[in-house]
């Protein structure tokens, strides 16, 4: 047991590293982004287009402009690397299959075309998980620590803003106001928080974010597979 939930040394010693000028940006990046995917909703509200892709382009390249290339910083690093993804995987598939391919496949369930579920592969694993893992568990969340001292603290806190990151969009491009949208927030908020805390382990216990990124990416595919 003290083995599972043992911290990575490199992961204690960066989040330990950081000043509140760190917790600074980290934050002000975050209001960025919370602006910037509402105002992606509300293009893909009144116009049907969708520049989601091209925001996660631009995150990943803020994120390492704003770390200076360092990657290692944000949980790209290769140690423990198979061990993270190795675990990531075995996970990401014992989900998929219990939560979506099993019950699909029982239901009768159609399957997407080939060539779709080739691109939502392409999108869940790395225009939502990579990006959210790199820009969220890798550089906001460890960036919180000088403000909140205590690493449980940082976790929750962290949680409450990744659960948060998913509501400007769906606010928007749903074309709800905020109150109106809230009860669909509560519905999903749980579920989001359990799986902060999950990829936040992974990270945590490895490291680095890759097996966080292939967990993730396998949790979205879910909804990528059957019609």
């Amino acid at each position: 047991m003290n083995t599972i939930f043992k911290a990575d040394n490199e992961y204690l010693e960066n989040i330990r590293s950081y000043s509140i000028k760190d917790s600074c940006i980290a934050l002000t990046f975050y209001i960025f982004d919370m602006f910037a995917l509402y105002v992606v909703g509300i293009i893909y509200s009144r116009s049907g287009n969708y520049f989601g892709e091209v925001l996660t382009v631009l995150a990943i390249v803020v994120v390492l402009l704003l770390i200076r290339f360092k990657c290692s910083t944000v949980g790209i690093r290769w140690r423990n690397a198979s061990k993270g993804l190795l675990t990531g995987l075995i996970m990401g598939i014992i989900f998929l299959l219990c939560y979506t391919i099993i019950p699909g496949i029982i239901a009768g369930s159609a399957l997407l075309p080939a060539k779709e579920i080739g691109y939502n592969i392409f999108y869940y694993f790395v225009i939502i998980a990579f990006e959210e893992e790199l820009a969220f568990r890798g550089f906001i969340q460890p960036r919180l620590f000088p403000l909140l001292k205590k690493e449980w603290l940082m976790l929750i806190v962290g949680g409450i803003l990744f659960v948060c990151m998913h509501y400007p969009f769906q606010m928007a491009a749903r074309g709800m106001s905020f109150v109106e949208y809230f009860p669909f927030f509560l519905a999903g908020a749980p579920m989001q928080l359990l799986w902060h805390f999950v990829f936040s382990w992974l990270y945590r216990r490895f490291g680095n974010i890759f097996g966080g990124t292939i967990l993730h990416g396998f949790v979205d595919m879910s909804m990528g597979i059957f019609s």
